[in-house]
């Protein structure tokens, strides 16, 4: 196997050997950019071979040795021969205080190559990829997310991520890959809300998966914006499963009716109290169930008067609705809400009442529909057929549909936590927060 012997002679230079080639004196603008241009030129070299190549780094007396593969791959390795020494044939076992002469009959003195640095700034924006026959529909896929633009934290993921945790380096993600689209979605997640920052999660239709995408993306929210700053509220009817779904359940006192009685005893509630109402989750947000709540504790004023307490302490209140749009609890949802997203399994059943709920929906907001995403789910069951007409039937009323991968815990009917979701699930998670986000922060007419 061929060895390169790559000596690292200053932040921005390094000198590349070979047996029988010349020396390759490489150049960057700086010590992010060297590495590039030592993992391309060693792609390079094992391209021209066609086969991988032993790469031997030389950097203040210390040694790392990395097997380069023709398609760019990098591992790490042991090296097939003697440890090389720059400027000497891999095979001569004494070491030289002064790099040997090229050999061979190349070029007498080095080749110089440039080599391109990474962008010091914001990255430009990602050519637009062809689109899929989903897309031509319009339904972007948010297990592949296009999103916006990622910092200068070293890649952690790919071959570039490979490339840093062998060599040391701080190579950033391409700005067109999938980590760099994911850590300029999460930064959304990170600005300013609205007052009473409120998400709606609906569908009329039981079933659908809202109850356990509130809590998902409650709990994705939090693991960006810390501890305390989301509750998910239980709007449903009695004998919902939002208690069944909750990570940790809540004792007897942590419910919407204890929190009401402290609202009709004191006009001023404090944070400790409305904490102990709430039952604390492991992502760090907060959880808010029915419990044994009354038709009066449901009535539109009573239900805004717990929306505005909330908004005083927590920054976004993600309600999971019932399947009643005459009830007044479904009703404040859809008025309040700064966003609603729609889960539609791809069911004839659930398509149908999908379009009618956002019929109904404009019948108590008309301007409802352009802070709402349908959110088709991917299951067992599914029935594609259905896709095609259900998506154009949400596009013509102005209404953007997305993907989601199916995830085993929303149908398994197990408790929700965030680490116990797929990653595909908590990607598209993460940009479906940031959608949210997206909408909340436009003004409401």
């Amino acid at each position: 196997m061929t060895t390169l012997e790559v000596e690292i002679t200053s932040a921005t230079t390094a000198r590349v050997t070979a047996p029988d080639t010349e020396v390759v004196q490489l150049t960057a603008a700086d010590r992010t950019a060297l590495w590039t241009a030592i993992h391309q030129h060693s792609t390079h070299h094992a391209l021209e071979t066609a086969a991988p190549v032993d790469v031997a780094v030389r950097e203040a007396g210390k040694h790392k040795f990395v097997t380069v593969t023709p398609d760019g791959t990098a591992t790490a390795s042991t090296p097939s021969g003697p440890i090389p020494t720059p400027g000497m044939p891999p095979t001569q076992p004494s070491p030289s205080t002064e790099p040997a002469a090229p050999q061979g009959s190349g070029p007498v003195g080095p080749v110089l190559l440039a080599a391109e640095p990474l962008p010091p700034g914001p990255a430009p924006p990602t050519p637009a990829a062809p689109p899929s026959a989903a897309a031509r529909r319009g339904v972007s896929t948010l297990a592949a997310p296009s999103s916006a633009a990622a910092g200068h934290e070293p890649a952690r993921f790919g071959l570039r991520g490979r490339v840093n945790a062998l060599l040391g380096a701080r190579l950033t993600p391409k700005p067109s890959s999938r980590e760099a689209r994911l850590r300029r979605t999460a930064a959304a997640l990170t600005g300013p809300f609205p007052d009473r920052a409120t998400v709606a999660v609906v569908n009329v239709k039981g079933g659908v998966g809202k109850t356990p995408l509130a809590l998902a993306l409650a709990a994705t929210v939090a693991t960006h914006r810390g501890a305390g700053s989301v509750v998910t509220l239980d709007l449903g009817e009695a004998g919902s499963s939002f208690t069944d779904r909750v990570a940790i359940p809540p004792t007897d006192e942590q419910n919407t009716r204890s929190l009401l009685t402290q609202l009709d005893a004191a006009d001023d509630v404090g944070s400790a109290a409305v904490a102990r109402c709430l039952a604390r989750q492991p992502s760090g947000e907060d959880a808010l169930i029915a419990g044994t709540a009354t038709d009066r504790a449901w009535g539109y004023d009573n239900v805004d008067r717990l929306a505005a307490l909330l908004g005083r302490y927590r920054e976004l209140l993600v309600v999971d609705t019932g399947n009643s749009h005459l009830a007044d609890r479904w009703r404040w949802a859809i008025d309040a809400a700064h966003a609603v997203l729609v889960p539609v399994p791809l069911r004839h059943d659930a398509a149908a009442a999908a379009h009618r709920t956002l019929h109904t929906m404009t019948a108590v907001r008309p301007d409802v529909l352009a802070r709402t995403v349908v959110l088709i789910t991917d299951g067992p069951g599914d029935a594609p057929v259905v896709e095609t007409d259900a998506v154009d039937a949400f596009t013509d009323l102005g209404v953007p549909v997305c993907r989601m991968p199916f995830e085993p815990r929303f149908a398994s009917g197990e408790r929700i936590t965030l680490g116990a979701l797929r990653r595909p699930t908590r990607d598209a998670l993460t940009t479906l927060a940031a959608t949210a986000v997206e909408l909340m922060t436009r003004a409401r007419t």
